[in-house]
């Protein structure tokens, strides 16, 4: 790779959709990374990771992506941490972890994540952790606030008909964006009382 190659750790299109007009304007190029054990179950994985091959070919970027399905390698990281910030917290530096070592191993400088894109994570443990992972194997971390830019990603990947997930990733946050909801609980019909016969 060039020496002033980018590497985007991909967590989805929509995301990725948000930032490909400022990374197509930098001079050495980009390559977008899709690492992503903590989403599940398998045809969510799948999903997304589709939508991201999609957008890849449609605007012509390299895309490399660890295609295995990561469930038992999440949940063994995460152990008994199920409880968010610090089940978060082991996702985040699994994925920045994985995408510092592959800048490292393929000559990349510098990586950043698509995760500073959405206004939900938690910013301060993403560039904590990405300058962590990335000073441990000797490149850099770019911890730029790409925040201002998710509606434009949203619209984007709208447009474009890419698949748009309802949920952060893991089992745990799919649970909990769907507790409250009751669209595919069973709800037994009452049946009608047969009128008294007279």
């Amino acid at each position: 790779m060039a020496n002033d190659a980018f590497l985007v750790h991909t967590c989805c299109a929509p995301c990725l959709c948000a930032l490909l007009g400022q990374l197509k304007q930098r001079s050495g190029g980009f390559v977008a990374y899709f690492s992503n054990p903590n989403v599940h179950p398998l045809i969510e994985f799948r999903r997304r990771l589709k939508a991201c091959h999609v957008l890849a070919g449609q605007q012509g970027f390299a895309l490399v992506a660890d295609e295995a399905y990561g469930l038992e390698p999440f949940l063994d990281a995460i152990g008994p941490q199920r409880a968010r910030p610090a089940r978060c917290r082991v996702c985040y530096a699994m994925r920045l972890d994985a995408t510092a070592r592959h800048a490292a191993d393929h000559g990349f400088p510098i990586f950043t994540s698509t995760l500073l894109v959405s206004p939900q994570q938690n910013r301060d443990a993403i560039c904590e952790l990405g300058h962590q992972a990335a000073e441990r194997v000797g490149v850099a971390f770019d911890d730029t606030d790409y925040r201002a830019l998710h509606h434009l990603g949203v619209g984007r990947a709208r447009s474009q008909q890419l698949y748009r997930q309802q949920y952060c990733g893991c089992i745990f946050s799919e649970a909990e964006r769907y507790r409250d909801t009751t669209r595919h609980l069973y709800r037994p019909q009452r049946k009608s009382q047969a009128p008294n016969d007279k």
